[in-house]
């Protein structure tokens, strides 16, 4: 399974690719997913747990491939101490039969830790820059072996400061 998001570049990170969207801090989103089969029909998700979770990175250069939809990063830095997650995040689902759910981003993906980047900024970007890693943990009950699958869809986020 796999997310899509509208109007997001593609990032290859640690050998996985994902999607990838700029935030600036002050700015909250509401990220609609829709979970369907390979054919385009809707999942039931009404019996699915669903949250997230962030792991956070300093990005030392961020470049743009627009022909190719891609965001190329450069000279990554897992941060430590990680912190808590950002106040606010949440994923809920909205109708189960439907296969509708929705990301919350909150207006601070940060949440103020005082080991992300502030100003000053350059070229309108902090520095170095944040990559944000929006993980979506589900969890479902396998239909056969009643077991408890679960998997986890990275989704990255460039933070950006305004």
């Amino acid at each position: 399974m796999s997310l899509l998001l509208s109007g997001a570049k593609t990032i290859t990170f640690a050998g996985t690719e994902m999607q990838c969207l700029e935030i600036y801090t002050g700015e909250a989103y509401t990220i609609n997913l829709n979970f369907t089969d390979s054919g385009g029909s809707a999942v039931d998700i009404s019996t699915w747990t669903l949250g997230a979770s962030v792991t956070y990175y300093s990005v030392e250069t961020v470049t743009y491939n627009d022909d190719l939809g891609q965001i190329n990063l450069g000279n990554i830095t897992l941060d430590s101490p990680q912190g808590a997650d950002p106040t606010g995040l949440a994923v809920s689902i909205v109708s189960g039969p439907a296969g509708t759910a929705y990301l919350y981003v909150p207006n601070d993906l940060t949440d103020g830790a005082s080991n992300r980047p502030t100003v000053p900024l350059v070229n309108g970007k902090s520095d170095p820059s944040v990559l944000a890693i929006v993980t979506i943990n589900i969890q479902r009950t396998d239909a056969v072996s009643s077991l408890t699958n679960e998997s986890k869809e990275p989704l990255g986020f460039i933070v950006r400061y305004q």
